[in-house]
């Protein structure tokens, strides 16, 4: 069976590295970005199945990934998942007019919790 693809687009190396480390180990296949525009690059090259999605980075932010992607064809069967600190109403409805499919507030839930989202979403 093939492993599902997650890229994970995060640039706090703590947090990244311990997601990265939780989902290899729930048998997903991980690559880590560690800004937007390394991001989509990325996920041109990689074609993930599920990328997770810090909002607050350098370079590109991940409002501006969920731009750039949305109109884009190759993209229309990735699933988005923010995952991200920015709590407030305003921020969660602008990510998903802008294609995310779910929101996850970093505070809010425990890395187990996400992975367990993940595979869920992965198996709808």
């Amino acid at each position: 069976m093939e492993k599902n693809k997650i890229l994970l687009i995060e640039d706090d190396k703590f947090i990244s590295r311990a997601y990265s480390d939780g989902l290899t180990r729930a048998g997903l296949e991980v690559s880590v970005a560690e800004d937007g525009a390394v991001g989509l690059e990325k996920m041109k090259s990689e074609k993930p199945d599920l990328v997770l999605l810090d909002l607050i980075m350098p370079v590109k932010d991940g409002f501006d990934v969920l731009t750039e992607v949305k109109d884009d064809n190759q993209f229309k069967e990735t699933i988005f998942v923010v995952l991200s600190n920015l709590g407030q109403e305003v921020d969660i409805e602008k990510a998903k007019q802008l294609g995310a499919d779910d929101y996850l507030i970093k505070s809010d839930i425990s890395m187990g919790e996400v992975i367990q989202k993940v595979e869920s979403i992965l198996k709808n």
